[in-house]
């Protein structure tokens, strides 16, 4: 017989209570924020039923506007509460596309089955004697829920102790050679890629991407001065040396306030067994800045993605190649990939770097859509088939779905399960930031990349990006001065670079516009959209000589190298020839030129968004 509005529910070692909103394991509370509890509560009531994603926003938040993301964090925060690891569904099981299902089996139960039965007062207090029994009873609930909160706090203090270091944030810098005539780069800077991979995974700590730390190689630096340049609350730093088949590693971790020491360590063994020597680095400095770990966070620390020493010095190598991000050093990471993945084909993270070179090809590098992105999608598909746990793979095909398969729901869900699988991952957010922003949920796309640059600050593309967004939502003063800021940090950057040139020239500031655009062509070796923006500028700022002059220059570029159609279309734009830019908005369509998906919302095409054939041109259609 079923329980008619129960007071509990009961499943595995959980308990909820619903009068007192409390979610208790084995008897003690857990601490859960009151939207994460009505999720829970929500999923628990309809067991066995598939809950839209709308549906469940709706009865948690039901009289605010919420994005999904919102949902997606009360998700993960339950997992993670109930001890559930990547991939495994005891409680909470994802419906793809769908929404989310409570697969466990649940008992219902009424109060009557934890307290005696008592009777019933006669009737209600009169009025005048209403103090009597009010304070007492306030009192009671008061005393209720400090016994409750001092259960959470232990609770909580014994699952997850806070690490007396303070360590919130953390770099790994590259790794130094024991001896200079030693040096070898790939091998330094891919160790300490390794670890960035591993630490990532603190639920509780931030740790600065590889973009970031590239350039501390100097060997005489202070690392504690790094850190502070780095805004993060220590630095791991060590040095590394191969030699006749072994490997000899030093490694410290240091605190940037007082420059500290707070571990070290050194290590001597086979270079076969530099695995070892990783998941005992991580191990331990996961446990000096982040206390006692969570049995998934354990998990992934010791997780391997290869046992092939051959693969993994290969994998190096092209990780190596593929942060340069020109052309010629792309395809050499492309090369590198290929050949580590022949040494071990379930390398998920050699499929999801081969999936970044093709799908960044076409707007970095000239090269055609149709010849990159089917091999992207092949790589991140492979990927996911061998740990769908990965956010990078779900990036890395959210990206795809955007630039080449127009499908923006499917991109969509991707990048959200990238976020649910990891919230620190930044690519995500910005890249969910990019898609918000060309559907024009402007708002919403700065919101997403501001949550980016609070786990980047000194990445410049995550503030190029954020100036992309600026621009695309007409706010060109903040674009501008965000973007000068963002060249503090790297002025060489060539794709800020362009995002400012755009700014200034959407607010009639021609010269500085073709300042910028000029430095990036240098700087990205001659890229065809810095020489569309230079041309484009002349023509809107009357230089019509000028003008024709680099449409020249860009045809014959055209004649050396593939040429983004879109771009000529640009330049034809601002030369007025209406005929040759929807000729080759149309050749851009037909091409599933990638900057297509900018069409909609870019202030460069707003005196034809009222066209017929410009209206039908925006209109997308996914693969």
């Amino acid at each position: 017989m079923s329980v008619q509005n129960p007071d509990f529910y009961a499943f595995g070692e959980f308990r909820i209570d619903t009068r007192k909103r409390l979610l208790l394991r084995n008897g003690q509370a857990i601490a859960l924020t009151p939207k994460a509890f009505d999720t829970l509560l929500y999923l628990v009531k309809n067991r066995g039923l598939v809950i839209g994603k709308d549906d469940l926003m709706a009865a948690v938040w039901p009289d605010t506007v919420v994005e999904e993301n919102n949902l997606n964090q009360n998700i993960s925060t339950l997992r993670r509460t109930l001890g559930e690891s990547r991939g495994e569904n005891r409680y909470i099981a994802t419906v793809p596309g769908t929404g989310y299902r409570f697969v466990a089996d649940v008992l219902a139960e009424s109060a009557e089955a934890d307290v005696p039965a008592q009777k019933e007062p006669a009737a209600p207090p009169p009025e005048s004697g209403r103090r009597q029994w009010l304070f007492p009873a306030l009192a009671g609930l008061l005393i209720v829920v400090v016994i409750a909160g001092l259960a959470w706090w232990i609770a909580s203090r014994r699952s997850h102790p806070v690490s007396s270091t303070g360590v919130h944030s953390l770099a790994v810098l590259p790794f130094q050679p024991l001896v200079p005539a030693d040096h070898d780069e790939v091998l330094e800077m891919g160790m300490a890629d390794t670890l960035i991979t591993k630490l990532s995974n603190l639920n509780d700590v931030t740790v600065r991407p590889m973009a970031l730390i590239r350039r501390f190689t100097d060997p005489s630096q202070d690392p504690a001065a790094v850190g502070r340049d780095l805004r993060v609350d220590a630095v791991l730093d060590g040095s590394i040396q191969k030699d006749s088949g072994r490997v000899r590693i030093t490694v410290r971790l240091v605190r940037t306030s007082d420059g500290k020491q707070l571990w070290s360590s050194r290590y001597d063994e086979r270079a076969g067994d530099i695995f070892v020597v990783q998941d005992s680095i991580s191990e331990r400095v996961a446990n000096e800045v982040a206390g006692k770990l969570t049995s998934e966070e354990q998990a992934l620390l010791r997780k391997r993605y290869t046992a092939s020493p051959e693969a993994y010095d290969l994998y190096l190598k092209a990780n190596y190649f593929w942060e340069k991000r020109s052309r010629e050093a792309t395809q050499r990471a492309i090369d590198y990939f290929h050949q580590a993945l022949e040494r071990d084909p379930n390398y998920a993270l050699a499929w999801v770097g081969l999936a970044n070179c093709y799908s960044t090809m076409p707007i970095s590098t000239d090269v055609p859509s149709w010849e990159a992105f089917p091999k992207a999608r092949e790589a991140a598909l492979r990927a996911l088939a061998i740990d769908d746990t990965l956010a990078e793979a779900h990036v890395s095909l959210a990206y795809i779905h955007f630039f080449y398969d127009w499908n923006w729901d499917a991109s969509s869900t991707e990048y959200q399960k990238a976020i649910e699988i990891n919230p620190n991952d930044s690519a995500a957010h910005w890249g969910y930031a990019l898609l918000l922003s060309s559907l024009g949920r402007h708002d919403q796309g700065v919101s997403e990349i501001d949550k980016a640059l609070q786990l980047e600050p000194l990445w410049p593309m995550t503030g190029a990006l954020k100036g992309h967004i600026l621009f695309q939502a007409r706010r060109y003063p903040d674009a501008v001065a965000y973007l000068q800021k963002t060249l503090e940090l790297d002025d060489n950057f060539w794709i800020t670079q362009i995002e400012l040139g755009k700014n200034y020239e959407a607010e009639g500031q021609y010269e500085k516009a073709l300042e910028s655009f000029r430095r990036a062509r240098d700087l990205s070796g001659g890229i065809s959209e810095t020489l569309s923006l230079i041309g484009d500028t002349y023509a809107r700022s009357g230089h019509r000589a000028e003008a024709e002059k680099t449409l020249q220059e860009l045809k014959a570029m055209a004649d050396r190298t593939y040429v983004p159609p879109y771009h000529f279309a640009l330049l034809c734009h601002g030369l007025g020839d209406s005929k040759a830019t929807f000729a080759w908005l149309e050749k851009a369509r037909d091409e599933r030129d990638v900057h297509m998906v900018f069409l909609s919302v870019d202030p460069k095409w707003d005196d034809l968004r009222s066209d017929p054939r410009f209206i039908d041109l925006v209109k997308l259609k996914p693969i």
